[in-house]
Formats: structure tokens, sequence, C-alpha cells
């Protein structure tokens, strides 16, 4: 069947369209095209029935980046448009960048990604240490709806969105200790630092920083710290690449805090506890100026550790104490 003039015209004009598109794109150094560009081009070129994916707007800082930034953008598939996900060879802190300046509301989950970080942050003024390639380290902007009550349980929350992607990619044995800490038999593995931004009469909004060991480096020197593992062991293989590990931390988050914005922690709370890495043992807690000794009996709605002493239960809150396994508990 012969192909009209104007047919042809329109292939033609279709191309042309295409091809300026993708130009505007290399030209600014982004990877992805807005939904915008593509929906003007399909919108001049309604004949051709194209399901083409709207792709986030993901920025590489430098070459490495935009490799790793390009196939982020591909693995996301239809969550790309989600997110908008600024991806940097270094920097001093992800969490710190992102509350000093957060970026505006538009209706998109903000990533910033840095292959590595020089002043990483940790709870209670820790320092979080990274290694360029052997890391993976980013933080996540997640604003809630307007009206939304101060959010309770969110590092367990992230924790749990943590534990089931690295499920996915095959790791076995992963555990989560109260409040933070994502763990392989007793090893950590990650580590989350949650830092809500100042409301001012906006909605409440979270900074949501993880730290996630690839690899531990033959030289790596962590101190104050033992028991600390990376996926490369845990999996017993070569650990995927850090875009398709954060593309399925993502997808993870996403799925889980989607959930979290309508019912809170509570329906979460089981997921957790299924994964407790202490539930039932003898374990100290340790404040600022005091040891309570005790038996982990869970998490509460919100969050809080469940402390049972001979006193009675106590409930702990996240932010001044840590998690210590008192002897024949995990490390």
């Amino acid at each position: 069947m012969p192909v009209s003039t104007s047919t042809c015209r329109r292939v033609r004009a279709f191309r042309r369209s295409y091809s300026a598109v993708r130009q505007r794109v290399c030209d600014r150094g982004r990877v992805g095209v807005t939904g915008g560009a593509w929906r003007a081009v399909l919108a001049d070129n309604a004949l051709f029935d194209l399901h083409l994916p709207l792709l986030s707007s993901i920025t590489p800082s430098t070459p490495s980046a935009s490799v790793s930034a390009t196939e982020l953008a591909s693995l996301l598939g239809a969550l790309a448009h989600e997110f908008s996900i600024e991806w940097v060879d270094s920097c001093d802190s992800t969490n710190a960048r992102m509350v000093d300046a957060p970026p505006p509301a538009d209706g998109r989950v903000h990533v910033l990604v840095a292959d590595r970080q020089t002043a990483g942050r940790g709870r209670r003024g820790r320092q979080w240490l990274s290694w360029q390639g052997a890391s993976l380290t980013f933080s996540v902007l997640w604003r809630f709806e307007p009206g939304a009550p101060a959010p309770a349980g969110l590092s367990l929350a992230a924790g749990l969105a943590l534990a089931r992607a690295l499920e996915q990619l095959g790791v076995q044995g992963v555990q989560l200790k109260w409040p933070n800490d994502v763990l392989v038999h007793g090893d950590k593995l990650a580590g989350i630092l949650v830092e809500l931004l100042p409301t001012r009469g906006r909605p409440p909004a979270a900074v949501i920083g993880i730290g996630l060991n690839l690899r531990l480096p033959a030289d790596a020197t962590i101190p104050g710290q033992t028991g600390v593992t990376g996926l490369a062991h845990a999996l017993e293989a070569a650990p995927p690449s850090p875009p398709a590990v954060l593309a399925t931390i993502l997808g993870e988050l996403h799925r889980l805090f989607d959930t979290y914005a309508v019912a809170g922690f509570p329906a979460l709370r089981g997921a957790w506890e299924q994964r407790n890495a202490f539930a039932g043992l003898p374990v100290a807690i340790v404040g600022e100026g005091a040891t309570q000794l005790g038996t982990c009996a869970g998490v509460d709605d919100d969050g809080a550790l469940l402390l049972r002493t001979d006193s009675g239960l106590q409930r702990i809150l996240a932010g001044d104490v840590s998690l210590r396994p008192l002897a024949g508990g995990p490390p």
C-alpha cells in the first residue's frame, strides 16, 4: 500500500521534533526528558501512538555520574517521573545540602546522590564514612500532604523499605536494628539518618539520608565500629551496579511511603517486627547518663522501642539512646 505524501511529511516532522528534543537534552547535560517536552512532540504528531516513558529530571555532575544517571533513568521505568534526581561525584553531606537548601516543592520526590561524601553524618553527631566506588550515599526529600501530623516512626519505615529492597536484590538474613540500622546476620550494612525540616506553616517534610556499604576496601578503618559488612560480602558475589541498587531502593521507598502517608507506621509495624534483630533478646539501652537493662519487646505504633524491665514496660524514644546487645545476643 503506497504511503501518502502527507504521511511522509509527518514522519519527517516527527523525526525533526524528536531530534530537537534529544539535542536540547544533550546541550543541557541532562539525562531524561521532561514529560512536557515529550508531550509537545507527540501532540504535534498525533498520528503516531508511541508510548514513551516520562523520565525524571536526572542531573549528573561528571561523565561518570552521567553514565550512572542514564542507567538509573532506564531502571526506574514508569516511576522515573516521580523523582527529580541530582547525581554528583562528591559532596560534603547529602543530608546537609538538602536540609540547608531544600529544593522547591514541585510534586516530585527530590534525591541527591553522591558517589562519595567527605563529611557524611550519622546519628548523635557521628560521622558516616564512605569510599569512592565502594559506597552508595544519598538523601531523599519527602514532603507530606498539608494537614499531615508530624511523622512518627519514619526512620523505621525507611529501614523497612531498605530491608525489602536488599531482599529483592538477593540478600539473605536482613535484620533491622532500632532505630536506624540495617544488619545482615548481625553485621551493619547500612544506616539511616532522618531530619525533619522546619514547617514554618508548610506541610511536614523530612530528609531521609541513607548510607550503604557496597563493599569494604581492604584498607578501610572504621573507628569504634566492629561487625561491619558490605553488599558484596552479603551476596557472596559482585554487587549490582550502584544505579541498580538505588533504583530498587527508591522503588521500595516510594511504595512504602505511599502506605505510610495514608496509614502511618502502624500499617508497617508488623513487617518491621518480623525483621527486628533483637526481638525477645536481652539488651542494654545506653543513654547520655544512664544504662537501662531489659528485654526487647518490639516497638509501638509511634516507632518507640518497648523495653521490658523488672519495673514494667518502658517506652524508649529514638534520638538520644543506642541499642547494645548483652552477652548472648547478636553482636
